[in-house]
């Protein structure tokens, strides 16, 4: 996002006061000048260096690969076992972002990202993958067993990838459009899930019609006070707070400029101000710059492993959009609306909404994105270490 020139000043100026009345040292306590620094961003670091001490089972390397998967409010809502060859991923349920995710959407989509994420450090490390995933609902926590054999395996085009993808919420560059061509590439990475499929919002109408149901489900969240309360739950503004729990959301990841997020850290918040910007930067630049908005669509949202699918289709786009220069971005307020209605019992006005912009009989949308190419880089969120999500 610009910055203009009165703009920058002011906030010149403004820095300079804080600093010299002694805000320099509140800076560094809340991580101003230590941007993707500390333990909370070591896994992005380490992710595929061999370890002596924590690598003695080769199966951990896949793990720690597994966990930099897309997720919803980085809730990170996956456990791991190691057993004989093959590993057994759970669903944290402690993570369930609330009213946010009633149905536990989110988080089978998240679980499927970072199915996605281990088979491919699996075929990295010359194993072959029989992944079978388990249906259920919430009381069914062991949501797939991944069993692994020793094998002479091509290294998958997207593993290198898998440190270096991170979700874009700046600006995208609207004079670079994504060409219909690469949108047909991407639509062919859903051909190894039968129940889900892609549908995209690329013409002005179409985007335009998108993106108000997107803002004005953001608007809707806002004034549900509590499922805005169950999102601002995982905003983590106090640096020691993030750097202990190492995850959540966090101004670093916002997608603002450099000078933004530092006040943004040195100064206080509340709910109130964090539902402010958001609807703000949802509007622009989130909205106003995508080049392309696209929708997921499976069969059944009902059905725990088409749900999962999708995740694994998703993080397998996003780590091919990263290969093509792309940035992405999830927006799924409307879908998060859609399952509050059907918690609340509601009229389902967001609910009608998406299935007018699927207009597809026999499929039901449930995850919308952004994509565009990107004015500047994205940074890292948070992550706990494979080490804190291992099950003994």
């Amino acid at each position: 996002m610009s910055i203009s020139r009165r703009n920058f000043l002011k906030g010149s100026a403004a820095a300079i006061a804080l600093l010299s009345t002694g805000g320099v040292f509140h800076a560094f306590d809340q991580g101003a000048f230590s941007t993707g620094k500390g333990s909370a961003y070591e896994p992005w670091r380490v992710w595929n260096q061999e370890d002596i001490n924590s690598d003695a089972n080769p199966l951990f390397r896949l793990i720690k690969a597994s966990i930099l998967a897309s997720n919803a409010h980085n809730t990170q809502p996956w456990l791991y076992r190691i057993g004989n060859n093959e590993i057994d991923l759970y669903a944290n349920v402690s993570r369930n972002i609330g009213t946010i995710d009633p149905l536990f959407r989110e988080m089978n989509i998240s679980l499927g990202c970072a199915i996605e994420n281990l088979e491919l450090a699996a075929k990295a490390s010359d194993f072959e993958t029989k992944v079978t995933l388990y249906p259920g609902g919430f009381e069914q926590i062991r949501v797939a067993n991944i069993v692994l054999t020793p094998a002479v395996v091509a290294s998958p085009d997207h593993y290198s990838i898998i440190g270096k993808r991170h979700t874009n919420r700046a600006a995208y560059d609207l004079d670079k459009q994504v060409e219909p061509a690469t949108l047909q590439e991407m639509s062919n990475l859903a051909n190894s899930f039968p129940d889900v499929k892609i549908v995209w919002f690329s013409d002005e109408a179409h985007k335009t019609e998108i993106g108000n149901v997107i803002i004005n489900a953001t608007e809707a969240i806002i004034g549900d006070k509590t499922q805005s309360g169950d999102s601002h739950k995982w905003y983590r503004h106090d640096w020691d707070e993030l750097q202990r729990n190492k995850d959540g959301i966090s101004i670093d990841s916002s997608g603002n400029s450099g000078m933004t997020r530092f006040f943004g850290k040195v100064l206080p918040t509340s709910i109130k101000s964090f539902n402010d910007y958001w609807i703000k930067l949802t509007k622009n630049p989130q909205v106003s710059t995508a080049s392309v908005f696209g929708m997921l669509l499976v069969r059944n949202q009902s059905d725990r492993t088409q749900l999962i699918q999708a995740g694994r289709l998703w993080q397998r786009m996003h780590l091919w959009a990263v290969t093509k220069g792309l940035a992405a971005q999830p927006l799924n307020q409307p879908h998060e609306r859609r399952d509050r209605e059907v918690q609340l019992g509601i009229e389902p006005i967001f609910g009608k909404a998406i299935e007018k912009l699927v207009n597809t009989p026999g499929y039901e949308g449930m995850f919308t994105f952004r994509m565009g190419y990107p004015t500047s880089q994205a940074l890292a969120s948070p992550r706990r270490p494979a080490e804190e999500v291992l099950l003994t």
